[in-house]
């Protein structure tokens, strides 16, 4: 057990986040070990990062851009260097930016200075098979033009998911080639991924910690899914300890190829002939990270006790043999929506999951104000579906 005297006490936390279930989870996986950040919030309308009682300080901003400001203008002369934590691809781009500015002041998560060449998944994608991972076959291109070298089906992949959500209006799975021109009347970007469609039976995700520009990493888990639709990732998930040796050497390079530090989350799909096919890298905390404070490995704890002794945290780790996670509020609406399940399966799913992404006996509410707000969203949805059909019929 780390002493509560240990330096990592002494140095200051800061989160600079928006407002979803990844900046919880570190929150979260801080305040378990008794350290209460302070919370950078960029959100125009936060609901949900802001109600955890681990936050020792919350500022609030509209942008990325003026949560930076912020953090250089106010902690970029402690006596010791402050950490900073950054949950999605856009806080990650902007913090990268700043690297000249904040290097020698602040412990972050950075490829010096390169991250926005890693973000970018053809670029990775070419790390990745030279490290000797099996790729998808792809081709990069200008929207509207079509591939030379793919067979249909593909799959159109962001070539970036650092603006927030709006790599998910350019995936489309496309079974010819009139449905790939339709697909590209949707396409706002100048360039576009295209790659082989691969039918899925699931993933492999495995979340680890990277130090000193990827000479020293380590995965303690990896994890797959129960379910998913097509073309999208699950939310209820299974986590067994990651003791592929062969696999680890290769991610290894990879993280060491990017000249990656910070926490990191790899993603493979498994196709239907079991083989693996690298997706991508997120260099950042992932959605599921609280699952491996779970799971006995709390990654941005972990991460920054290594920083400061300059070697991996390893010490008084023991593997769980694997246990269940599950992102509650996506799972049950993917359930419902698509009816993949009943109403009374998914809940007995919930009960018995050992790690609720939301739900946390810890730190409730977060929960019951989701909860409320989850509710008058069916309230709403409900009464605008009368409205509508009432509307219709009066007339």
């Amino acid at each position: 057990m780390i002493d509560k005297n240990h330096e990592i006490y002494k140095h200051k936390h800061i989160c600079l986040v928006g407002d979803h279930y990844n900046p919880l989870a570190i929150i979260r996986s801080l305040g378990e070990e008794g350290i209460k950040p302070i919370v950078l919030l960029c959100s125009q309308n936060p609901q949900l990062v802001l109600h955890s009682k681990y936050i020792g300080e919350l500022h609030l901003f509209n942008s990325n851009e003026e949560g930076v400001d912020f953090l250089i203008k106010n902690y970029s002369n402690e006596p010791l260097r402050p950490f900073i934590y950054n949950g999605s691809d856009d806080t990650g781009l902007i913090i990268d930016k700043h690297y000249k500015i904040l290097k020698d002041k602040f412990f972050f998560s950075n490829a010096q200075g390169n991250i926005e060449i890693v973000q970018n998944k053809y670029q990775i994608t070419k790390i990745a098979e030279k490290c000797g991972v099996r790729i998808p076959k792809e081709e990069m291109l200008k929207v509207g033009n079509l591939p030379t070298t793919l067979k249909y089906p593909v799959f159109t992949k962001a070539i970036t998911s650092a603006k927030g959500g709006a790599w998910k209006d350019q995936a489309f799975i496309c079974k010819d080639e009139n449905q790939l021109l339709e697909a590209y009347k949707h396409i706002k970007e100048e360039n576009i991924l295209v790659q082989e469609f691969i039918e899925k039976k699931n993933e492999l995700c495995i979340d680890g910690i990277s130090i000193n520009g990827g000479e020293q990493v380590y995965m303690p888990y990896g994890c797959g899914y129960y379910r998913f639709i097509p073309g999208s990732y699950g939310n209820y998930m299974k986590f067994t300890p990651f003791l592929d040796e062969e696999l680890t050497d290769k991610i290894k390079n990879i993280i060491s190829e990017s000249k990656y530090t910070g926490i990191f989350c790899i993603e493979f799909m498994v196709g239907q002939d079991d083989q693996l096919y690298f997706l991508e890298v997120n260099f950042r905390h992932s959605g599921w990270g609280y699952a491996f404070t779970y799971g006995g490995f709390n990654l941005p704890f972990r991460w920054a006790i290594s920083t400061i002794n300059d070697s991996l945290y390893l010490e008084d780790f023991i593997h769980l043999k694997e246990f269940n996670a599950m992102s509650e509020f996506a799972d049950f609406g993917e359930c419902m929506s698509y009816h993949k399940i009943g109403f009374i399966k998914w809940f007995s799913d919930f009960y018995n999951c050992e790690c609720k992404l939301i739900y946390n006996k810890k730190d409730q509410k977060p929960f019951r104000k989701k909860i409320v707000r989850f509710i008058r969203g069916i309230i709403k949805s409900k009464f605008a579906s009368i409205t509508t059909i009432l509307t219709k019929y009066s007339k």
